[in-house]
């Protein structure tokens, strides 16, 4: 393997993510870019340097695509926590109920605050609607954002924290 054509790769991914927009990123586009280099070793080395800069690369599949999202820890400042709670909520109840979760019962659920809180999470792409189906997910990056905060999603343990409030 030619180390100078490993390096450069490891570098031009390392920008791809670093500058995307939403710090996100198809695994299959990375492939591409490695081109005949082990895209394991690669990714290895570029998930390595990203480390040492504080970053962590969160691996999530959305739509049938592997996604890795550029994370760091703590907790985003642009969202508040009404928002960080309704991201949590939709991401159990997606696991643990349903993975396509009606817009109609969402804007039930959430109707106090479907159209700022809510509205804020889709236009900010941490969730995402599918009006042909009538269906919310939660995108890569709401994953990614919610890595941090709370480690066990469920809904059994969301549902005791509200409980104990």
């Amino acid at each position: 393997m030619d180390n100078n054509n490993f390096k450069e790769t490891t570098r031009k991914i390392a920008r791809l993510i670093l500058n995307s927009q939403q710090k996100m990123i198809r695994k299959e586009d990375l492939k591409n870019v490695c081109g005949s280099l082990d895209f394991e070793k690669v990714f290895r080395e570029v998930e390595e340097n990203l480390s040492k800069l504080g970053f962590d690369l969160f691996s999530t599949s959305f739509i049938g695509q592997e996604y890795y999202v550029l994370t760091s820890e703590g907790k985003d400042d642009n969202i508040t926590p009404s928002q960080y709670g309704i991201l949590a909520l939709i991401i159990t109840l997606s696991k643990e109920v349903d993975e396509n979760i009606k817009i109609k019962d969402l804007k039930e659920i959430f109707a106090e605050v479907w159209d700022t809180d809510a509205q804020f999470l889709i236009h900010s792409d941490y969730l995402r609607i599918f009006d042909e189906f009538g269906i919310i997910k939660v995108t890569p990056l709401g994953k990614a954002t919610m890595k941090n905060i709370i480690k066990d999603l469920q809904l059994k343990n969301l549902l005791n924290i509200f409980e104990n409030e």
